[in-house]
């Protein structure tokens, strides 16, 4: 006696899967989003960076305030870039000079403090000062506030160059720019070959010490303390230099300082 039949499962079933033609296409899809998605997801993460680092832009300015609040209503020497410690007690917290995207190390000295020449600190930073409005080039006393005729247009800080990027220099070693001076030499500030402009009536390329950081531009505190991101650095001579006449549309031709004038001019 027979048992019963077992079903034939599967026996005359097509067989399932891909071809190479239908592999090829769906790699080929993937591959176009994928050169569509990221450009975009490398934006928006360069947009986040530099949303925080306007963010410790502000807390710098800020701190730089209270700091002239309380040394007779100057800034804080550019010597060295002493201004790096002078102004922590007031942010306490070192890692808002951080730049996520360039960061360099700057050997602080204290020859202002009367420390002498030896590096007491070395600062993780991805900012400079403008020298030409913190004053103290050559230990000398740093300038008063009431210097700055426009503070809402006059930058006080910006962005620097560090290139190539170097967060862990050997102590005492410069990979990074802690000061700008562009009323000694205008070549100080503008231009660097990343910056995406046309040079025009600036300086050659590749000789400033200002670096785009974010999105092809950097962020700039101002003297009054605001902060913001700009495509470009700031063309005109009374942008960067404190002493310049109110209104004043000079752009970048061989010196800021008015002419004739010598280098002393750059410490009134």
């Amino acid at each position: 006696m027979k048992g019963p039949s077992r079903p034939l499962v599967g026996r005359f079933l097509p067989q399932s899967g891909f071809t190479l033609i239908e592999l090829l296409v769906v790699i080929a899809i993937i591959a176009i989003l994928a050169a569509i998605l990221f450009p975009v997801f490398s934006r928006a993460r360069d947009k986040a960076r530099q949303s925080s680092c306007v963010s410790n832009a502000r807390q710098i300015g800020l701190a730089v305030h209270q700091y002239t609040q309380d040394y007779d209503e100057r800034f804080p020497s550019n010597h060295y870039c002493i201004y790096f410690l002078a102004v922590q007690p007031y942010m306490r917290n070192d890692q808002m000079w951080i730049c996520p995207s360039f960061i360099g190390n700057y050997p602080v000295r204290g020859e202002f403090w009367g420390l002498g020449l030896g590096v007491i600190a070395d600062m993780k930073t991805g900012w400079l000062s403008n020298s030409d409005v913190f004053g103290g080039w050559g230990n000398s006393t740093p300038k008063k506030i009431s210097v700055i005729r426009e503070p809402a247009n006059t930058v006080m800080l910006a962005e620097n160059d560090n290139w190539p990027p170097r967060e862990n220099a050997p102590s005492g070693q410069q990979t990074a720019q802690g000061a700008v001076s562009p009323c000694r030499v205008s070549l100080h500030a503008v231009y660097h070959t990343r910056w995406e402009t046309e040079a025009g009536a600036a300086p050659v390329n590749g000789t400033g010490r200002l670096g785009a950081h974010h999105m092809a531009g950097a962020n700039f505190v101002f003297a009054d303390g605001h902060a913001k991101w700009l495509k470009e650095p700031p063309l005109d001579c009374s942008a960067w230099v404190a002493l310049m006449p109110p209104g004043s549309n000079v752009l970048y031709v061989g010196m800021c300082r008015p002419s004739g004038q010598g280098e002393g001019w750059c410490n009134y």
